[in-house]
């Protein structure tokens, strides 16, 4: 409880206030008060002081939660974590076809809600090693730093995890697996062709792009097919979901990019992934 012990006036020189001390006992203390004005002064700043701290707490966290759904959408996303590192600008564009290339991929991402608006896909074709791979990641790479969600995966693996809910104990039914794939904003399916396809095989592959293509979701395909070979492969139905809306195809018709950047110590090395840290190597033709 406060006593007061004695009270006597005072006259402020700052504010030219005359006020009155009450000097109060608390515990054994005696405690003064300020100035009215000089106590409000006081107050505002040690206001201000808190405001900037939760202010500046509020930043953090945000920061740290923009991290930490970064690390879970990359990690989702299933992308090899050499891939993981490439971008547009770490692209060696070094003939016309491959600026070409590099700008196509570019157009897509950058104006990514227009392919979301038509469900356009873009079909990637060319020899292996030609940098398909690269400029796909580096789509995606993009899209999951603003927010978007992406998944990259062979169509061998796919079919695989498709196939896998037909088991009696599988915990998901094939529906679910493909509503999976119809669910994230881009979907990159590599290594299209690379083993002859049943008709099962095309049925369900063309299931996921159907799926995808009734929500309006843009799908990037990676072959080393010719387009002709493509559309005999995927079947002329998938091949029309692809295109419809505006999609684009993309010829990679140079010598191996592999052989250009071999020894490029400007590309990123997987040990420079930030997220997520344990890498997750699934095959790739490029």
């Amino acid at each position: 409880m406060f006593d007061t012990v004695r009270t006597e006036p005072r006259h402020c020189e700052k504010h030219d206030l005359d006020w009155t001390l009450e000097v109060t006992k608390f515990c054994g203390r005696e405690i003064e008060n300020n100035c009215p004005q000089c106590q409000a002064e006081i107050d505002r700043e040690r206001d201000e002081r808190d405001r900037d701290a939760r202010e500046q707490e509020f930043r953090r966290n945000r920061i740290e939660h923009e991290r930490r759904m970064l690390e879970r959408r990359l990690s989702a996303s299933e992308i090899p974590a050499k891939y993981q590192t490439r971008t547009f600008a770490n692209y060696r564009a070094k003939d016309e076809g491959q600026v070409r290339a590099l700008t196509a991929c570019q157009r897509f991402a950058d104006n990514f809600h227009e392919f979301q608006r038509t469900g356009a896909g873009l079909i990637m074709t060319g020899r292996p090693g030609t940098g398909k791979t690269h400029l796909a990641c580096a789509i995606a790479n993009q899209l999951i730093g603003q927010g978007h969600t992406a998944v990259f995966i062979t169509v061998s693996k796919m079919i695989r995890k498709i196939r896998e809910t037909y088991r009696r104990d599988s915990e998901h039914t094939e529906q679910q697996v493909i509503d999976s794939l119809r669910d994230v904003d881009l979907l990159i399916i590599d290594e299209v062709g690379i083993q002859r396809g049943t008709e099962s095989e095309e049925h369900l592959l063309f299931e996921v792009l159907n799926e995808r293509n009734s929500v309006f979701a843009p799908t990037v395909l990676l072959s080393n097919l010719t387009a002709t070979e493509i559309k005999a492969f995927i079947g002329e139905r998938a091949m029309d979901r692809l295109r419809e809306g505006g999609g684009k195809l993309v010829v990679f018709d140079w010598d191996s990019y592999r052989g250009q950047v071999v020894d490029d110590d400007g590309l990123p090395c997987a040990d420079q992934v930030k997220a997520p840290a344990s890498p997750r190597p699934l095959p790739s033709s490029d």
